[in-house]
């Protein structure tokens, strides 16, 4: 095999198009001035006389340059070829209609040679030109650079300035611009500044987060400018990574898939099981193993405790790959009510890699507490929400980096919150509102615990707050803080 010596430098973008009715909004580039010299030879002078500039001669600034353009079309046009003051078109015929000559007549922009034969051409004015038209090699772009402000350390992100170049080419203000492996989110950050509409979709939770911190940011700026901006929603719209293991490799069976998951937690598949909700044993508790496209719930996790309960079992795994908010309050509860104490358990996504032999590790869910702070007066009270507590589950940690983040999360689990944020009026049954934010930066890694918002409501009464906290690893974690006015 042949090694290549030279340095890769370039890239390819391709340009497609569903049909022929399309945006095009012809890009340019500024003119050097040797190309200003060598194209703009003419002047007009204010008393509308003309002169012909030489190199290097200056031009007074009242002096107006300009270029003599042809008006042939370059190639055959039937429907131009009328006369026009008595000159004959050319053989291929004017490359402007008649409305558009009289046009530049009217505004003195055309060139009438003194020779009869001559043929007709147009003054394009250098203040009027927008530059030089943009072929297919740009290299006037550079790379994004690691001290760039810009540069949030993303491995695949591109350049602000390519995306501008793209979306104002191919599209117009108020066009839907879409992103669907959108990374760090710069075609959604520059869409939206460019004053278009955008959907970014991405399967790496990771980059979802950028994205999302990343027009916050871009909210923030143009709220700081005293412009309006636009808000956003944030969905997950499926599992399919999940959904596509278990067709392929799972013959779309849950069964399948509880004894998978069991045997990579090295625990015992249970046979004759006391309850359809026991699915194995491991180390003399029980073992749980929720569905693949479902959600552990309290009313789940009261389902299994009983049944635990009813076994004469005194602890249960169970393992899920979703946890309801608030889980480990209800847990608590039960293990009060029931003597069942339930351990909360992320399957990691690990074990649906091809060929995975060795079992990774199943780690507890992450840890969330925070608490309500009241400031004021009875009519005059304000609310934010303190975090008091924070142990994230490390399920996306590398094996060999594993023991010493637990180490590192233990003592200071806060280290590992890179964004969070409240609702202050939080309804099951409605999105969660971003009313106060704070997150980490790559220039400011500081990071609040007491929001401050210094939210009022509009009456007296009881109220629930949602705090959702995304870490490091771009997993997120809710819960519900009750506040009472």
């Amino acid at each position: 095999m042949i090694q290549g010596v030279y340095g890769v430098i370039s890239d390819t973008i391709l340009f497609y198009s569903k049909s022929e009715n399309y945006v095009w909004n012809q890009p340019y580039g500024e003119r050097s001035d040797t190309a200003v010299e060598t194209s703009f030879r003419y002047a007009e002078r204010p008393d509308g006389s003309v002169v012909t500039i030489t190199r290097g001669q200056d031009v007074p600034r009242e002096w107006r340059r300009f270029q003599s353009v042809t008006l042939r079309s370059p190639h055959p046009r039937p429907n131009l070829t009328y006369d026009y003051k008595g000159f004959k078109p050319h053989r291929n015929g004017w490359s402007i209609n008649r409305e558009r000559m009289e046009k530049y007549d009217r505004e003195k922009k055309l060139i009438f040679p003194e020779n009869p034969d001559g043929a007709i051409r147009l003054k394009m004015y250098l203040d009027e030109s927008p530059g030089i038209p943009l072929q297919d090699l740009w290299v006037n772009i550079g790379k994004l650079e690691a001290a760039s402000l810009e540069n949030l350390g993303y491995a695949t992100q591109k350049p602000e300035g390519l995306l501008e170049r793209i979306i104002e080419a191919s599209s117009n203000e108020g066009d839907l611009v879409a992103d669907f492996f959108c990374g760090s989110g710069t075609t959604g950050a520059v869409a939206e500044r460019l004053g278009r509409r955008w959907v970014m979709a991405d399967l790496g939770r990771f980059g979802i987060h950028t994205s999302r911190k990343r027009l916050i940011d871009l909210q923030r700026t143009i709220h700081n400018q005293g412009k309006p901006y636009r808000a956003f929603d944030v969905y997950n719209l499926g599992r399919y990574e999940r959904q596509w293991w278990q067709k392929a490799s799972l013959q779309g069976a849950d069964e399948e898939h509880r004894r998978v998951v069991l045997e990579f937690f090295q625990a015992e598949t249970l046979q004759n099981a006391p309850s359809a909700l026991i699915h194995g044993r491991k180390n003399g508790a029980f073992c749980h193993v929720d569905g693949i496209d479902s959600m552990f719930s309290r009313g789940e996790a009261r389902a299994v405790a009983k049944a635990a309960s009813e076994a004469g079992g005194k602890e249960c795994y169970c393992l899920a790959w979703e946890f309801e908010m608030d889980l480990r309050l209800a847990v608590s509860a039960l293990e009060q009510e029931l003597g069942v104490k339930l351990k909360l358990i992320q399957i990691p996504r690990e074990i649906m890699e091809r060929n995975r032999k060795g079992p990774p590790p199943f780690l507890e869910m992450a840890l969330l507490e925070a608490e309500s702070v009241y400031r004021g007066k009875q009519d005059s009270r304000t609310v934010d929400i303190k975090l008091t507590k924070f142990l994230p589950s490390l399920a996306e940690v590398p094996t060999k980096e594993l023991e010493a983040l637990k180490e590192r999360a233990a003592k200071s689990g806060f280290d590992f919150i890179d964004f969070w944020a409240v609702d202050f009026d939080w309804h099951a049954d409605k999105p969660f509102n971003h009313h106060w934010q704070d997150y980490r930066t790559r220039r400011d890694r500081s990071l609040k615990t007491v929001s401050e918002a210094g939210h009022q409501y509009g009456k007296p009464g009881n109220y629930t707050a949602c705090v959702k906290v995304v870490d490091i690893f771009g997993c997120d974690t809710s819960m519900t803080v009750e506040v009472k006015i």
